[in-house]
C-alpha cells in the first residue's frame, strides 16, 4: 500500500494506491460557509474503496482543518476477506501517521509506503 500527498495551496490531495494503481473513488472533505464539515464521495462502479477514502478525508480534515481531496485505487487480484481487512487496517494506520506527520511538519515527505 502507498499513500502519496501534495499540498495544493492550503488544501491537501492524498492518493491511496496499491497493486495496480488507478483512481476508482474520490472523497472531498471541507468546511461549508456555515462552518459545518461536509464530506462527499464519488465512486466509479464496481470500485469499493469508497469507505477508505471517506475515512481518510474525514480524518485528515479533522486533524489539520483544510480541504482534503482523497483519491483511491487499489487492485489486488484474488484478494481474500482477510487480506481486505489487513489492507483496511494498514490504510487507516497510514492515514493516522500522515495526519500526525502533517501536524508536526506540514511540508515534509510526500510518500508513505
Amino acid at each position: 500500500m502507498r499513500l502519496t500527498w501534495q499540498h495544493r495551496g492550503d488544501d491537501l490531495h492524498v492518493h491511496i494506491g496499491g497493486g495496480t494503481d488507478h483512481i476508482g473513488v474520490v472523497a472531498l472533505a471541507g468546511r461549508q460557509g456555515d462552518g459545518q464539515t461536509r464530506v462527499e464521495v464519488l465512486r466509479v462502479p464496481p470500485h469499493k474503496e469508497d469507505r477508505l477514502a471517506l475515512i481518510a478525508a474525514e480524518t485528515l480534515h479533522a486533524a489539520i482543518g483544510v480541504n482534503v481531496c482523497v483519491t483511491a485505487g487499489i487492485h489486488l487480484d484474488n484478494i481474500t476477506s482477510a487480506e481486505i481487512a489487513e489492507v483496511t487496517e494498514n490504510v487507516k494506520a497510514g492515514i493516522e501517521r500522515l495526519a500526525d506527520m502533517l501536524l508536526r511538519k506540514p511540508d515534509g515527505r510526500s510518500r508513505l509506503d
